[in-house]
């Protein structure tokens, strides 16, 4: 009877260990992928200040070339209104397969 006891309570230790693992592998697997949605969104924001700045910039140089400045801005417009509409046919391929493949990959590590 002994030996039965011994093996429900390892069992019961087991499973516990087990489940306290399961826990930790989940809590570092959300951390990590919190940090990277993190780290991704200020990188966006970085990278739309750097546009901005340069689209602006560009915008003036193109307006005093011209010589009417908002021609320069509404060329830099359509230049972006160019490659939002391509960015839009190629959105599944270019953005949301990689992201869920992406997410699918970090939470199966």
């Amino acid at each position: 009877m002994n030996s039965i006891e011994t093996l429900i309570k390892k069992s019961g230790e087991y499973l516990d260990t087990k489940i306290e693992l399961t826990k930790l592998k989940a809590v570092n697997t959300s951390s990590d992928v919190l940090s990277n949605v993190i780290y991704l969104i200020v990188k966006i924001l970085v990278i739309f200040l750097f546009i901005g700045f340069i689209s602006v910039g560009l915008a003036i140089m193109i307006g005093n070339i011209i010589g009417e400045y908002y021609y320069g801005f509404l060329i830099v417009g359509g230049f972006y209104l160019i490659v939002l509409l391509i960015i839009y046919v190629q959105r599944k391929n270019w953005i949301k397969r990689p992201i869920a493949n992406s997410l699918i990959n970090k939470m199966l590590k």
